[in-house]
């Protein structure tokens, strides 16, 4: 299905700029790497770098030691979730341009919810469940990776793989060769967007390591438990929720024995993480990925750490015990390519699409003054509150992402929501959707780079620490440090090994960095900058 997809959509040759028509060729450079290896850890907060540095031996280890770090990096969009933030990072740019505002978000005139990569034009590929009816359309901007498919007339190999969907079609883009994802009874599928037909290599991936095949023996922790209580505190709490498949919050898990019970239980252990890299490697040699002067592209996101970090939390020892194996699959990953590829020849970026939160009634029991409040229950009392100042219900369509679409764009409605709601206990701040257009606070534009037109009337944030969410486990979307900050490091011959840069990067500059080591035109819809480079790539 390549070919077809040099027919470009209108909504992005109207907007392409003119050097992206002029860079139909590869631009010469000593440095231009093999292979691109992108990785996305999903809800990786910064911290957890350097707060179990001492205990990484393995890939992350290696990132470290070997990559060029930006210590500083930020998303500069709120809200912040995973769709949006894997398309800033293939796109360069914030959701206000590349499209993807949320995971979903209402729309208007279908007076429904709209998935992020839903598409009913095209057919699942590999299974037959309408749930992989999933495409890019709805992202507005080309991907770098798109860009290096138009610069080499489609001989450049893009391949990504996620446990979700959102995860790989972000990374593979309009042009890309293929974006895999996880059907937890069929194995990885993609759609027709990128191909008619699963390849040969990955039926027979799917028929010998079925995702059930991963889930045996125990998971336990791959250390000793005094390092785990001295950095996660103790195994148990009333902060955590039991994994699904799971019988408790505590170590040892029978995998097998949660696999039976829920089909869907791997995505939220390390075998998640696991599967993904066995499934990338094949793909590398059957594919014969960075085996020519073309550079290729590796695309993986491991969802797992997302799954079991909304279900326990960033201080809970399942996830410290996840990210300790994710370091070793990773020095799997890496001593692999060394063969295949050839040590040097590739290139790693890595980073995460959002970070995560507290849990409120954790922080609130060590002293913090955070809140925890039921989103149907916040809602419901917001509804309160705006009725009481007069507005029919009937004239608040919608209320998600942190955002009340209104029945009109009138800006004396939106002023009075917006001084009804802040009248709730929850509320830090909230702006009219002229106000986020216009105002120099810093949050109010970390809403207008996360919003366009199909965004709500008036946007609001909830206090530091304060979440809508149920009471175990933890989630992500503010516009706050411990959800905008992440890792960003690059690793290859273009970048310096162990410099690390403490002034503020920003995430929507990674496209942009890439593009110009690689020797390619920008994302179309493109506003990050090039970070710094090294003398022999200027």
């Amino acid at each position: 299905m390549k070919v077809s997809h040099w027919l470009i959509p209108l909504a992005l040759a109207t907007a392409w700029p003119i050097q992206s028509l002029q860079a139909q060729t590869q631009e010469a450079s000593t440095q231009a790497p093999k292979l691109v290896v992108s990785i996305v850890v999903d809800q990786m907060r910064a911290d957890y770098l350097t707060r179990f540095e001492d205990l990484y031996t393995g890939g992350i280890q290696t990132l470290m030691s070997e990559g060029e770090s930006f210590i500083n990096a930020h998303y500069s969009h709120a809200p912040t979730y995973t769709g949006p933030g894997h398309a800033t990072i293939y796109t360069g740019t914030d959701p206000r341009f590349h499209g993807i505002i949320a995971n979903d978000w209402y729309d208007a005139s279908l007076k429904r919810s709209v998935y992020c990569v839903e598409d009913d034009q095209v057919t699942p590929v590999g299974s037959s469940s309408d749930a992989h009816r999933r495409s890019p359309k709805n992202i507005r901007s080309t991907t770098w990776t798109d860009e290096l498919e138009w610069a080499t007339q489609g001989k450049a190999k893009v391949i990504a793989f996620s446990i979700k969907d959102r995860g790989a079609i972000c990374a593979a883009g309009h042009y890309g060769d293929a974006a895999y994802w996880i059907d937890s009874d069929a194995g990885f599928v993609t759609s027709s967007h990128y191909m008619d037909d699963l390849p040969k290599w990955m039926m027979r991936f799917n028929r010998s390591n079925a995702p059930s095949s991963y889930m045996t023996g125990s998971w336990d922790r791959l250390l000793d438990v005094s390092h785990y209580d001295a950095l996660a505190g103790p195994d148990q709490s009333d902060f955590e929720r039991v994994p699904k498949g799971a019988k408790s919050a505590a170590f040892p898990y029978d995998l097998k024995a949660m696999q039976s019970a829920y089909n869907g239980a791997f995505k939220s252990t390390p075998a998640g993480n696991t599967l993904l890299v066995d499934a990338a490697l094949v793909a590398v040699k059957a594919e014969g990925l960075g085996q020519d002067d073309i550079t290729d592209v590796l695309a993986i996101s491991f969802s797992a750490t997302d799954y079991l970090g909304h279900a326990m939390g960033p201080r809970s020892q399942e996830v410290m015990d996840m990210y300790l194996r994710l370091d070793l699959d990773l020095k799997h990953l890496f001593e692999s390519l060394d063969l295949l590829v050839g040590k040097g020849n590739y290139l790693v970026t890595f980073t995460a699409d959002h970070g995560a939160s507290d849990n409120p009634m954790q922080a609130k029991a060590d002293g913090f003054p955070a809140e925890l409040w039921a989103p149907a229950d916040l809602e419901a009392e917001l509804r309160v509150l705006m009725h009481q100042a007069g507005i029919d219900n009937d004239k608040v369509l919608n209320l998600s992402n942190d955002q009340i679409y209104l029945s009109s764009r009138e800006q004396n409605l939106a002023v009075a929501v917006r001084n009804a709601i802040l009248g709730h206990p929850a509320i830090a701040e909230a702006w009219t959707w002229e106000e986020i257009r216009l105002s120099p606070d810093p949050y109010a534009q970390l809403r207008r780079n996360g919003s366009d037109k199909r965004s709500g009337q008036v946007f609001y944030a909830l206090k530091p620490g304060h979440l809508a969410y149920g009471p175990t486990g933890t989630t992500h979307g503010s516009g706050y440090h411990y959800d905008s900050h992440v890792p960003l490091i690059f690793m290859g011959k273009a970048f310096n090994p162990q410099a690390m840069h403490n002034e503020r990067a920003y995430i929507r500059d990674m496209a942009p960095t890439l593009s110009k080591v690689i020797g390619i035109a920008s994302p179309s819809a493109c506003t990050g900058n090039p970070l710094w480079v090294s003398p022999a790539n200027k």
